[in-house]
């Protein structure tokens, strides 16, 4: 049955990094639908798209090779939701994912890009021309284009599905979608522990910090998206030499040295251990106020205004806001006092019932205990 379309609120995603890249292909492109005909090719499989992304190197830097990648990903985003996520939605609509220069069919014919529109299901993309900044230098082009598409793609299952508990948040729900599609990468091993670090700090520094903001404040969205990685992965979770902690830290164990004794004088495991560790962390003190960002992670409502006026409603928002990003830093453990130190996070040793992270008492539990023959 066709429902008659009305003027829906046009969502939409920019990001305020260093990177400069290019445009998707000009021509739309369009999910096939989730059957093939008698002379159609077959399907690309959920395993088959996982490979290309696996298998990705991200030093090739041709436009084909980016369109490629982000080619596939929208697919897979596709299959995820539909076939793979708990609460698939096997009926939902397919997306039109269109470059830089694509105009929407329907919001206004609004030419808005990093934008998914909900009258006609279709997403522009595009981080050509985003604004500078120092944070991201290092973030790779695919990564900052996975993460657009994956909270553009959680806007279109939160309009034709539900925004889970999240319901009077719409981006805390494309947030907390968009964790839980990199977790389930994370966990399939298509993405690394450090794109998955880089992209958690893309859905914390990009936002408005005030709470009358449609888009909330970044520490609530990062914390969504945090809350989407906790409902995919569990803790203990192993990929390429890192161990997930607690849904926000990993650790990679690399010294463990002395040995103690138990109350029976038997060998108890070493006295230290260190780790490199990454950790969520905010720091306020590098606040600026008035800081201005041309483009926004967020939900913008265009109503049914002209495509100039919700072009320009993307550029007029932005407020002070504290860094927050993940930090790869070294954890120094005593496993007799039962306490830790991070080097350089200007906190004195503590217990580690002191981490509020709850990290460190994880760690020791692993790394403190006596390691069994041949381990």
């Amino acid at each position: 049955m066709r429902i008659a379309m009305v003027r829906r609120p046009l969502t939409a995603l920019g990001l305020g990094i260093l990177l400069v890249l290019p445009a998707i292909a000009k021509t739309p492109s369009t999910e096939r639908k989730p059957r093939a005909g008698l002379n159609q090719a077959p399907l690309p499989s959920v395993e088959s798209l996982l490979d290309k992304v696996r298998d990705f190197r991200p030093d090739i830097a041709s436009g084909k090779t980016y369109g490629t990648y982000v080619g596939a990903h929208h697919k897979l985003l596709g299959l995820y939701w539909r076939q793979v996520a708990r609460d698939r939605v096997e009926d939902l609509p397919l997306v039109t994912l269109m470059g830089r220069n694509g105009r929407f069919s329907g919001c206004g014919r609004s030419r808005s890009v990093n934008a998914y529109c909900p009258e006609s299901n279709e997403i522009i993309l595009s981080t050509r021309g985003m604004p500078r900044s120092q944070r991201f230098s290092n973030v790779s082009r695919h990564l900052l284009a996975l993460t657009v598409l994956a909270h553009e793609w959680g806007h279109h299952v939160n309009h034709h599905s539900n925004r889970g508990s999240y319901s009077k948040r719409e981006e805390d729900a494309a947030d907390w979608r968009a964790g839980r599609y990199l977790a389930w990468l994370l966990d399939n091993e298509a993405l690394g522990v450090k794109d998955f670090t880089d992209a958690a700090n893309l859905f914390f520094s990009i936002g408005d910090f005030h709470m009358e903001s449609p888009h909330n404040n970044p520490k609530a969205r990062y914390e969504a998206f945090i809350a989407g990685v906790g409902s995919e992965l569990k803790p203990g979770l192993r990929r390429g030499g890192w161990t997930m902690d607690t849904p926000e830290t990993f650790s990679r164990v690399t010294n463990r040295k002395g040995n103690r004794r138990g109350e029976d004088d038997k060998p108890a495991g070493p006295k230290t251990v260190r780790a490199e560790v990454y950790r969520f962390e905010i720091e306020r003190g590098g606040q600026i106020a008035g800081n201005v960002f041309g483009a926004l992670l967020g939900v913008v409502n265009c109503g049914i205004g002209s495509a100039s006026s919700c072009a320009n409603s993307l550029n007029q928002q932005g407020k002070a806001k504290p860094d927050g990003w993940y930090r790869l830093r070294t954890m120094r453990i005593n496993c007799t006092r039962k306490d830790f130190d991070i080097d350089g996070d200007g906190i004195r040793r503590q217990p580690f019932q002191g981490d509020r992270k709850g990290q460190a008492a994880v760690i020791a539990a692993r790394a403190c205990q006596r390691r069994s023959p041949g381990a």
